[in-house]
């Protein structure tokens, strides 16, 4: 029986809150990944697009990819699809269909080349696909023209597009996509980060998800890649290791500041085994002026990206702004309310206001 493997939505290169560690966060997943694909020995390998993040990526991470996938081809046949991040400017300019002439076994689809055929133990198959659209009328018209072309034998479309109900503005309707797909045995989909199976078309379709979470909003997501043991059969989901990323949102009791800012320092010590934290909270009491909120700095060093965000209870409506004249009294309250418990520091601000602002 063949088997193969597809993967997708690694983002290389990507400085993510032009954080450094986050560079090297999304090469070493995909590395990760790559030594348990190897392992795996599939028939063949598909890559959904956005292998890396820029279309003119730093050398570093080129350099990475590059090597990589002759490694990998060296061992089975590669074929690429090109993804949005991978695209520059309204002419949709390139550079990964280079990747086709590094390496005898590697293919990129796009417009020029949709098609790409080999056989498996005596197996036909046939592999269709092009490059990220942006315009929906181009990408639902490049699908049926390569919709005529199918051949007997397994045919599997990859395409990197925005599915209707999947992702918004979407570049290629259901309707489209259920006409299409009559004519394959099944399509991989890249673009959409979470990995999940594409439940209104009829035919086995997946979008095959990311390596690497890029946003606070896919902390929820599992990274890794699909691997089918078989072509008819159902896929199994490899988990592939990457930067730990939690997200909490609660609303508290908090009165003020002050306590506020005391709850958050206690979730973030509980919270050091992920890197990458964020934390929303509500709190009770109403703001009618804007507070200035710590900036927990002393936790740097234990994150990557630490995000902290304290919503009043009347965020989202009017607030008004109070006019207040600066005291050495209001100095303090505002030490008070914000949580810092540093009496020196509060002390010397108010020695300095007192001796140059109060005149």
């Amino acid at each position: 029986m063949a088997s193969f493997i597809a993967i997708g939505d690694c983002h290389i290169g990507y400085l993510h809150r032009f954080k450094t560690q986050r560079l090297k966060d999304y090469l070493t997943s995909f590395t990760n990944a790559v030594q348990q694909i190897i392992r795996l020995k599939p028939d063949f390998l598909v890559i959904t697009g956005d292998l890396l993040h820029h279309p003119k990526p730093d050398p570093v991470s080129m350099r990475a990819v590059v090597e990589k996938l002759l490694y990998m081809a060296d061992q089975f046949p590669i074929i690429i699809t090109v993804g949005n991040h991978e695209i520059e400017g309204h002419l949709g300019t390139s550079y990964t269909p280079i990747y086709s002439s590094i390496h005898p076994k590697i293919h990129v689809l796009t417009t020029e080349t949709p098609y790409f055929k080999t056989e498996v133990r005596g197996q036909a198959i046939n592999i269709h696909g092009f490059q990220y659209l942006r315009s929906r009328k181009q990408a639902e018209e490049q699908l049926r023209e390569i919709s005529k072309n199918v051949k007997s034998g397994f045919n599997l479309l990859c395409i990197h597009q925005a599915i209707e109900g999947y992702l918004e503005p979407h570049e290629i309707s259901m309707r489209a996509l259920r006409e299409a797909e009559q004519k394959f045995s099944m399509i991989l989909a890249g673009h959409v980060h979470k990995h999940q199976r594409i439940k209104e078309l009829e035919k086995p379709a997946y979008y095959v998800g990311s390596t690497e979470r890029i946003s606070f909003n896919e902390a929820g997501n599992k990274t890794g890649f699909m691997h089918f043991k078989d072509l008819w059969g159902e896929p199994e989901y490899v988990e592939v290791e990457s930067a730990k990323m939690r997200v909490i949102r609660e609303k508290i009791p908090a009165q003020n500041m002050g306590e506020a800012n005391q709850y958050v320092r206690e979730k973030i010590r509980q919270n050091k085994d992920a890197k990458l934290l964020k934390i929303d909270v509500e709190v009770d009491f109403t703001a009618d002026s804007i507070e200035l909120q710590t900036d927990y700095a002393e936790f740097e060093e234990d994150f990557t990206i630490l995000e902290v965000n304290i919503t009043p209870k009347n965020a989202g409506g009017e607030v008004s702004l109070e006019k207040m004249t600066m005291s050495a009294g209001l100095l303090r309250e505002y030490f008070e309310k914000t949580g810092v418990k540093d009496e020196k520091l509060a002390e010397k601000c108010v020695e300095l206001y007192e001796r140059y602002g109060n005149g």
